[in-house]
This record gives structure tokens, sequence and C-alpha cells, in this order.
């Protein structure tokens, strides 16, 4: 069964349903979210995201469930560089949500207007190693794994190993 879910570009509105679910531990265990995710997290982060969604540098998307609009998780692309026609893909869905096909589904779309209104020709995306899920999205979605880094920058997971994958629109 194919999920049926729809994106939206992610506004204020949005910021209490993603704090909720992007609030879970689990969640945060297995994405580069904060560790734990403050209080008031979503709203500081779409207030910063606005301008550079405005200008083009980032889009965030709002992962919705079809039959009841519900947020089930975000994706979208970040650090836009659109000289190069190429853009970092990510996202999360929330806990509750895990397996249904809403991570697939909704990359497929987020996808697809990349390649239309941004005109973007080239995506990476970086998974953890740890979260083997997410590397199966990536592969369902046509990305290719290129390399395995050690993440010694980030603060929340020590130096777990990254995989990067890119994908040609």
């Amino acid at each position: 069964m194919t999920a049926h879910v729809t994106i939206e570009l992610v506004t204020l509105d949005d910021a209490e349903e993603i704090q909720q679910i992007a609030s879970h531990p689990d969640v945060v265990a297995t994405t580069r979210l904060p560790d734990p995710y403050p209080e008031n997290g979503a709203q500081t982060w779409i207030k910063m995201l606005l301008p550079r969604q405005k200008a083009g540098d980032e889009y965030a998307f709002a992962i919705r469930r079809a039959e009841d609009g519900k947020i089930v998780g975000v994706c979208g692309f970040v650090t836009v560089h659109k000289d190069q026609h190429l853009a970092e893909y990510g996202y999360w869905i929330g806990k509750p949500y895990w397996n249904h096909g809403y991570a697939t589904a909704a990359g497929r779309l987020a996808i697809e207007y990349a390649r239309k209104h941004i005109k973007l020709k080239k995506l990476f995306a970086h998974s953890l190693e740890q979260n083997p899920a997410s590397c199966r999205v990536l592969e369902k979605l046509g990305f290719e794994k290129k390399k395995k880094l050690r993440n010694s920058n980030d603060p929340h997971h020590g130096d777990a190993a990254i995989y990067v994958y890119e994908k040609t629109l």
C-alpha cells in the first residue's frame, strides 16, 4: 500500500504540531535535531527558516497525511546552491508515524518539486549509520550511497558514522 501524503511549505501555523512530534526522544536519537529538542524549538526554527525560504536558500515542507491533514514529519532542502543546482535533502518522521511509507511518499513529492520548481540537478543526503530505516528510504528514492564519514562534530551522536548519499535529477 502506498502512503498518501501531501507536502506544503512550513509556516508558523505548523509550529505546535511540529514541536509535538519533533520532541520525541526516538526522533532526536535518529536525526540531527537538537537533543533534547528545545521548548519552542519549532517556532524558533520556523522563524529562522521563513526568510531563507523566501530567498530560495532553503525549503522545508510539512508532510501531511492526506486523510486528515495531520503533520507526520518534515522534509526539504537545506543549503540550496542555486548556482550549482545542488541542495541537501533531509527529512524526519514523527515516531507514531514510522513504518507507514510516509517518508518515501513525501520524498518523491519533494524531489519532483526540486526538479520542477527549484530547478535542482543534484541532491545529496546524510543518514546516521545507526538509522538503517533512513538509509532504506534514501535508496528507495534513488539515492546512491557514496561514502561513510565519522561525524566528529556532532555533540549528540559522538563520532557516529554517517553515510553520504547522492542523487542526480
